[in-house]
C-alpha cells in the first residue's frame, strides 16, 4: 500500500469552491491520508475570543464564537447546494449537530476562562485547536456528498505529545502505534480526514504543536505510517528564491534539501513549518509543496540531496526582530559567561537566529515579543544588558563560501546606504545573515533578491 499524505491549510480551506477543489484532487489519489487546516482567519479568531474573555469580555468572546458558527454553516449550506446529492439533508444535519456541540464546547471553555480572570496556556490550547476539530468533521462530511467514502479521525487519537501548551513535543512511538489504524481506514475503502495543528498530552488534555502546525501534524503522520510521498498544498507553486507576496520576481525551486528547506522556513519562509521535515527526513519521504489552484504545476520536491548550481539558493527575512547585547560582569570569565547566557535561553526554549560573541560579551537576534523584558531581567544577574528594537534580520540559504567572500559586490553595495548592525556566515550550513533596521529590510530584500536572481 502506497499512502500519500496530504496537508490543505490556509487559503484551500478558505470556502465552500475551495473546498471543492481540495475535494477534487483527494480523488487522483488510491491511499490518500488527508490533513487539514482550520478554515481561513478561524484561529485567529479563537485566540481573539479567548484573549476577550480572559479580559473580561465574555460578550464580545461569544459574538466572535457565533460568527465562527455562522461562517461554517454557511460554507456547509452553499457546498450542499451547489453539490446536491441524496444524503444532503442528512449531512446537514450531522454537520450542524456537530458544529453545535463544537460551538457549546467552545463557549464553556471562554465562561471558565473568563472566570479565571486570566488564559492559560493550556486552556489556550484548548481553544485555539477548536478550528481544525471543525474543519476535519465538515469537510469529511461534504465529501460524502460528491459520492467520496470519506471519514472523519479524531486527530487526538493519532497525534500524542508531551503538555508543552503552545509548542509541544511529539512522541513518536506513540504516534506510530496509533497511525496504524489508519491502513485499516484505507483498506476498507475509506479516506480518512484528520485536523492538523493539535495532539493529545498524557493526561488527555489537549496540546498545540505551535503556529502553522498542521505541516508538522501532516509528517508526522506520513512518517509513522511509511508515506510514499507527504505533500503539501498551498496556494503557491512550491518554495520559491523569495517570498513572491512581497518579492512578485521570485522564482519556484524544483527541487531543494531537506536542509535547505528546514533552513528557510526557521528563518522566516512561510511555506513550510521548521520542524516539518523532520519526520520526512527520518524516512526519507520526499515532500511536495504544491499549488491547489494549479495543481498541473510541479511545484518544489525536497529531498535529502539537492544539487543546485545557484551562488545562493534562496532569500528569506523576519521583521520584528531585536539586538540583545548581555555584557559581562568583570568577576565573569568567558568559559563561565558564555554558558550562562545559552542556558537562560534554554529555560525559555528560544531559537537565537544570529549571534556575534567575544569573550566578554555576546549578541544575539531574537524575535521581539512580549517575553523579551523578562528575559532581559534574567540576564541581568549574569551581566549588563542593552537592547535595540525595530530590527529586521535578511537571510542567505544556500549561500556558497565564494559568493559570501564576495559579499563586497553582492550585498553591501546594493545596501551602502545602510547601517549594517551584525554580520554572520556559517560555512556548514552556507547561512549568511544580516541585521539592518525593520523599517529598511523589505526594500533591502527586493534590492538583494534582484542583485543575486536577475
Amino acid at each position: 500500500m502506497q499512502i500519500n499524505v496530504l496537508k490543505f491549510g490556509g487559503t484551500s480551506m478558505a470556502d465552500h469552491k475551495t473546498w471543492k477543489k481540495v475535494l477534487e484532487i483527494i480523488k487522483n489519489y488510491e491511499w490518500p491520508v488527508v490533513v487539514v487546516s482550520a478554515t481561513a482567519r478561524t484561529t485567529r479568531q479563537l485566540v481573539k475570543a479567548a484573549q476577550l474573555a480572559a479580559s473580561g469580555d465574555l460578550e464580545g468572546a461569544f459574538e466572535i464564537s457565533e460568527s465562527i458558527k455562522q461562517r461554517h454553516q454557511d460554507i456547509v449550506d452553499n457546498f450542499l447546494q451547489e453539490n446536491p446529492h441524496a444524503k444532503n439533508d442528512l449531512i446537514r444535519e450531522s454537520c450542524f449537530k456537530n458544529m453545535d456541540a463544537k460551538i457549546g464546547k467552545l463557549n464553556k471553555l471562554l465562561t471558565y476562562t473568563s472566570r479565571q480572570g486570566k488564559l492559560s496556556p493550556q486552556m489556550k490550547d484548548a481553544i485555539s485547536a477548536m478550528g481544525e476539530q471543525i474543519s476535519s468533521y465538515l469537510l469529511a462530511q461534504c465529501g460524502l456528498s460528491l459520492g467520496m467514502m470519506t471519514q472523519h479521525i479524531e486527530a487526538r487519537r493519532l497525534i500524542k505529545t508531551d503538555n508543552e501548551y503552545g509548542k509541544a513535543n511529539p512522541n513518536k512511538m506513540l504516534i506510530s502505534q496509533h497511525c496504524g489504524s489508519l491502513e485499516t481506514v484505507l483498506e476498507n475503502g475509506f479516506t480518512p480526514i484528520i485536523g492538523g495543528f493539535y495532539g493529545e498530552a498524557p493526561d488527555k488534555t489537549i496540546t498545540t504543536l505551535g503556529f502553522e502546525g498542521s505541516d508538522y501534524s501532516a509528517s508526522l503522520i506520513g512518517g509513522a505510517v511509511g508515506a510514499e510521498t507527504i505533500e503539501i498544498w498551498t496556494d503557491v507553486s512550491g518554495v520559491y528564491t523569495g517570498d513572491p507576496r512581497f518579492i512578485p520576481e521570485a522564482k519556484p525551486l524544483a527541487e531543494i534539501s531537506y536542509f535547505d528547506a528546514t533552513e528557510m522556513a526557521y528563518f522566516g519562509a512561510k511555506v513550510l513549518h521548521p520542524s516539518t521535515l523532520k519526520p520526512a527526513q527520518e524516512r526519507n519521504i520526499p515532500v511536495y509543496v504544491k499549488n491547489m489552484f494549479k495543481p498541473e504545476d510541479a511545484g518544489t520536491k525536497i529531498v535529502r540531496e539537492a544539487d543546485h548550481d545557484l551562488p545562493v539558493l534562496a532569500l528569506s527575512f523576519k521583521q520584528n526582530m531585536s539586538l540583545l547585547t548581555v555584557s559581562a560582569h568583570e568577576t565573569l570569565m568567558g568559559f563561565s559567561f558564555l554558558p550562562k547566557v545559552f542556558s537562560v535561553l534554554e529555560s525559555y526554549r528560544l531559537p537565537v537566529d544570529a549571534v556575534n560573541t567575544t569573550e566578554a560579551s555576546v549578541t544575539i537576534a531574537i524575535s521581539d515579543d512580549v517575553i523579551l523584558d523578562q528575559l532581559s531581567k534574567d540576564f541581568i544577574e549574569i551581566g549588563s544588558v542593552s537592547i535595540e528594537r525595530g530590527k529586521g534580520l535578511l537571510t542567505l540559504i544556500g549561500c556558497s563560501v565564494q559568493t559570501a567572500s564576495n559579499f563586497r559586490n553582492l550585498l553591501l553595495e546594493p545596501l551602502s546606504d545602510l547601517n549594517i548592525d551584525m554580520i554572520s556566515f556559517t560555512k556548514e550550513k552556507r547561512i549568511f545573515n544580516l541585521v539592518i533596521d525593520d523599517e529598511e529590510l523589505l526594500p533591502s530584500a527586493q534590492k538583494i533578491h534582484r542583485t543575486l536572481f536577475s
